[in-house]
């Protein structure tokens, strides 16, 4: 099977989402304060590098 570009591009975007669910449900998990401040902050990376590509997919004129 051959992926494009813009699959890969998708598959990015998709992981980058689903990382930014899965840490934002972890922090809520967590007691230690400290912890719980760097998995905000993975959280809302993961969410920025989500929201790039996103942005970049449609642009491209294709869906997320």
């Amino acid at each position: 099977m051959k992926f494009t570009d813009m699959d890969m591009l998708q598959d990015y975007e998709k992981d980058t989402r689903m990382a930014a669910i899965a840490y934002s449900l972890l922090e809520t998990e967590i007691i230690d304060p400290d912890l719980r401040k760097i998995m905000g902050k993975a959280a809302a990376t993961a969410a920025n590098s989500q929201g790039k590509f996103s942005n970049l997919i449609l642009r491209k004129g294709d869906r997320p």
